[in-house]
């Protein structure tokens, strides 16, 4: 009986203990020229999540796998070592053949073509937010990303930090100009009735709601700053609307009709802390668009 069957054979080990034996496990069955990494990642609104990065033979893209669900296999019954094998075949799997030049990310011209821009709530943010650059919007912050996309691995994204920008030399306004011009291209956005996305009928007199995101819904609510858009949508819709922040991928729109703001928010609080994501919360808040304005406002 080894020593990870005594523990199992007595109580579960704690989290802490888990992450320290599973590293174990990985580096005894990943062979050689395969570098390992557990670490905490911070995530939004100070969420932090024990992740693993896994490299293959130096591979220039390395995957990471979160942790948290792989401790709830093991409180189920999962051994330590059947999970390092399946992170590790994972991992292979999820590894893309991709070569990137010398100096990508060293010079601008690398990534001007792919930079992204994603909402965040400042409040719950200030300190994520020291250390990379953004566009300040009132309460809340727009900051960047360069996209990665490969039919490996769907998409993912590798965050622009301050001294990224101080290499490139580049400045914030243009920075929010190129991440603006690309969003329109490779993040089109997506505008539809709620109840065509979801199926159902909505209750008679509340007005009906609509879904505003881009077309991977990966950070979709930013799709609020392509220029013109709101105009656009409330040209469509003949009123102003409220806009009702239902994750960092979507909003959702509801045209004015006299509804009371404050009875607003309390919706848009309830789902964020009943049905969303603690890092994929963008803001308690309800903000409006009035016909006219170049952006939103907050109502609450």
């Amino acid at each position: 009986m080894n020593e990870e069957q005594k523990k199992a054979g007595n109580t579960r080990i704690r989290e802490k203990e888990y992450y320290e034996l599973l590293s174990r496990e990985l580096e005894k069955r990943a062979g050689e020229n395969v570098d390992i990494s557990i670490r905490d990642v911070q995530k939004n609104n100070g969420v932090y999540r024990k992740a693993c990065t896994v490299r293959f033979n130096d591979a220039q893209i390395a995957p990471t796998v979160y942790l948290e669900p792989y401790y709830d296999h093991y409180l189920h019954g999962e051994a330590v070592a059947e999970s390092a094998d399946n992170i590790l075949r994972y991992c292979r799997c999820q590894t893309p053949e991709i070569t990137f030049p010398e100096n990508f990310f060293k010079e601008y011209r690398t990534v001007r073509g792919r930079l992204g821009i994603k909402l965040i709530g400042k409040k719950r943010n200030e300190a994520f937010l020291k250390d990379v650059p953004h566009i300040d919007l009132d309460d809340l912050a727009g900051i960047f990303f360069y996209l990665l996309e490969n039919p490996a691995f769907g998409n993912g994204i590798i965050v622009i930090r301050n001294q990224d920008i101080e290499r490139w030399g580049m400045t914030l306004e243009q920075l929010y100009a190129d991440a603006l011009e690309n969003c329109s291209q490779m993040l089109p956005p997506v505008f539809r009735s709620l109840s065509d996305v979801l199926d159902v009928l909505q209750p008679e007199g509340e007005g009906e709601l609509y879904l505003l995101t881009n077309d991977t819904a990966l950070y979709g609510a930013a799709v609020i700053l392509y220029p013109g858009l709101l105009r656009e949508v409330a040209d469509y819709l003949g009123s102003d609307f409220f806009v009702l922040p239902s994750s960092v991928h979507e909003v959702i729109l509801l045209p004015d009709n006299g509804e009371e703001a404050e009875g607003l928010l309390q919706i848009v609080t309830e789902i964020n802390h009943t049905q969303v994501e603690e890092e994929e919360i963008l803001i308690d808040a309800v903000y409006k668009y009035t016909s006219g304005d170049e952006f939103i406002h907050r109502e609450a």
